[in-house]
């Protein structure tokens, strides 16, 4: 059996977290609660993106009513006055909700799409295990490498589209050191001073084979062996093929029908893979992009200008529209959290908090192919070891 406290590299990038009884949370669940508790939430908040610009905005406002208030001349605040009406009056004609609405519903429409092409391996993994034939002396290695090659090639299929992905793993050789483990050891000790028992983890380290060997590394950078020209995850895809055409001329299957069920589900796989490079590499038009981002600066800076001067003789009422920007800083700022969320779905796989958590998929899927490992070895009677046989009637 596998040790359970060794964790890799990548277990250390995930804001899951283990409970006392060994179950795993997700942290900061973005639904749920109560109505209250979701209204006051910052994290991943509309308040979180707007504060920004809104305290700009605030201060851009109060700083041009105070040049018109105190700086300005009487031809000055003639000329502001016709200018801030003539701006009132377009900001009440430009209506941004048609470009804005194709908009957001383009890019999520998108990103609803990326978001159900992305592939998985779990179900390849276990109709691979579950096809070979019992006890075989080289199962455990076919496995292991069969499982291996599966997330490798969903990690180069990842670092094409996704920057986090990329800078941990710039090049083949860190793919060939993400082997590094680490194992912790609690220790405890009695203090004296404080009359209690006191714990802490002791960490060592030590190196095992990572996602790539060094011998599958040499034959991807081998131009006599690889061509330049073939993407990385094709070239595992193709080793992937390989060990199952060697597995079906070596009789290793049950049944000869499960050689092409793998295959399917293999380029199944290969086809979500490559869906995944175009949705993410074919993007959406920049002059799209531009376009609805002028739009709604534009309109916040003529917002900060627009105001109606009132006839009417009331300090209170003139200081408070003067210095508080509370109808127009709120029209913009609709429009501009509504573009928030169209510009977080053009590109998915960032470092934004509501961007996928590509490191997270990738723990998920290394912790599956460990897991499902173990099905080739195991039975039920190892689970519950005083299973009965069913009684036959």
């Amino acid at each position: 059996m596998r040790n359970s406290s060794n964790k890799s590299v990548f277990f250390k990038m995930s804001p899951m977290s283990n409970t006392e009884d060994g179950k795993t949370e997700i942290s900061d669940s973005p639904v749920g609660g109560s109505f209250k508790s979701v209204l006051l939430r910052w994290r991943r908040s509309v308040y979180q993106l707007i504060w920004k610009h809104l305290l700009i905005y605030a201060l851009t406002y109060i700083l041009l009513s105070i040049l018109y208030q105190f700086v300005l001349n009487e031809d000055g605040k003639k000329n502001f006055r016709v200018l801030a009406e003539h701006c009132s009056g377009y900001s009440r004609s430009i209506n941004l909700m048609i470009m804005l609405g194709f908009f957001t519903s383009t890019t999520m429409q998108r990103l609803f799409n990326m978001q159900i092409t992305i592939p998985g391996i779990a179900k390849s993994i276990t109709m691979f295990i579950l096809s070979l034939k019992p006890g075989l002396p080289e199962g455990p290695i076919i496995i292991e490498k069969y499982s291996r090659w599966q997330v490798l090639t969903w990690v180069l299929t990842f670092r094409l589209v996704c920057k986090p992905l990329r800078t941990i793993y710039p090049d083949l050789m860190s793919l060939q050191n993400a082997g590094e483990m680490k194992i912790s050891f609690p220790v405890f000790f009695y203090s004296s001073e404080t009359v209690k028992i006191v714990s802490f983890k002791l960490y060592f380290y030590f190196n095992k084979r990572g996602l790539l060997t060094q011998e599958e590394r040499e034959v991807m950078e081998n131009p006599e062996l690889t061509s330049n020209t073939t993407p990385h995850p094709l070239i595992v895809v193709d080793w992937i093929l390989l060990l199952l055409k060697e597995t079906f001329l070596k009789s290793r299957y049950f049944s000869e029908i499960n050689h092409l069920k793998n295959v399917e589900i293999i380029m199944a796989f290969k086809k979500s893979c490559g869906n995944t490079i175009k949705f993410a590499t074919q993007n959406i038009s920049p002059a799209l992009i531009q376009a609805v981002i002028l739009a709604v600066y534009g309109f916040g800076c003529i917002t900060l200008m627009a105001r109606n001067f009132s006839k009417e003789d009331a300090p209170i009422s003139d200081a408070v529209v003067a210095y508080i920007p509370l109808m127009p800083g709120l029209q913009f700022f609709v429009y501009f959290a509504w573009l928030c969320f169209g510009r977080a779905a053009v590109d998915p796989f960032g470092d934004d908090e509501d961007d996928i958590n590509v490191k997270q998929l990738v723990q998920s899927h290394i912790e599956d192919s460990m897991r499902l490992r173990d099905l080739y070895s195991r039975q039920l009677t190892d689970v519950f070891p005083k299973l009965e046989a069913p009684i036959e009637l």
